[in-house]
């Protein structure tokens, strides 16, 4: 387990909202008082300085002093899987390294927010994937999902996965509700992924604009996602067992 404190953003599927939700945290946790750090360990689709990739977008919108060396350290330009993209670079992931370059990011923070790749199991390298990563680090996992049909099956399979590798779902936080749709699944799909995949529900946020500012950033997250239990997580010291180790 990596020393320090912070949670660990997966998704339902790729495309979802990890970058926006984790940096609307990052907002949202430094209104609290908490000196945030934001990661995205490794990125594909985009070089590191690229302004449309994740690590550009999540340093840009969370607002944090740290290079986007430290934000983005692996970066590849073709739009497949991590694993798949370093291969195809002729380049691999070293698992250790990477990790090393998580612990270092999280001395700094009070809290370090970890954008994972794509879904749970997205290839990283020969034999492990982003949940190895989640697991070597053993931080509460936080699931993006999209709010509309199909969400509760996506979100209990991976609720499910996230357990079956010892760690506990700390949260569901729904993206992407659009205003106006009036589909009959929306009302329920929270108290089902609830009943279903045992996870709570934390809040939904609606669909945005595509580049918000900060003070949008702000507003969604103050609005729509009660952060207590996030806070509670954060300050209640047993589950951190690296801090007591």
């Amino acid at each position: 387990m990596i020393r320090g404190r912070g949670f660990f953003v997966t998704a339902t599927d790729t495309g979802v909202g990890k970058t926006r939700i984790t940096a609307g945290l990052a907002r949202a946790l430094g209104n609290r008082g908490y000196r945030v750090g934001v990661m995205k360990p490794v990125q594909s689709g985009h070089l590191r300085e690229d302004p449309a990739g994740d690590g550009m977008l999540l340093k840009e919108w969370s607002g944090v002093s740290s290079s986007i060396e430290e934000v983005a350290p692996y970066c590849w330009p073709t739009p497949v899987a991590p694993g798949l993209a370093a291969q195809m670079a002729g380049e691999s992931l070293d698992r250790s390294v990477l990790l090393e370059r998580v612990e270092k990011l999280a001395e700094k923070w009070d809290v370090l927010l970890i954008e994972g790749a794509g879904g749970w199991f997205v290839p990283m390298g020969e034999g492990w994937t982003i949940a190895d990563l989640a697991v070597d680090i053993g931080w509460p996992t936080l699931i993006v999902a999209r709010p509309g049909l199909g969400t509760v099956n996506h979100t209990a399979l991976t609720s499910l996965a996230i357990r079956a590798r010892g760690l506990e779902p700390a949260g569901v936080i729904l993206n992407g509700l659009k205003k106006g749709d009036r589909a009959p699944d929306l009302p329920h799909n929270p108290r089902l992924i609830e009943e279903v995949a045992k996870v709570p529900v934390l809040g939904a946020i609606p669909w945005g604009n595509e580049r918000p500012t900060a003070v949008e950033l702000k507003e969604e997250f103050q609005q729509d996602l009660p952060i207590d239990r996030l806070v509670h997580l954060l300050d209640d010291a047993k589950n951190w067992r690296g801090e007591n180790e």
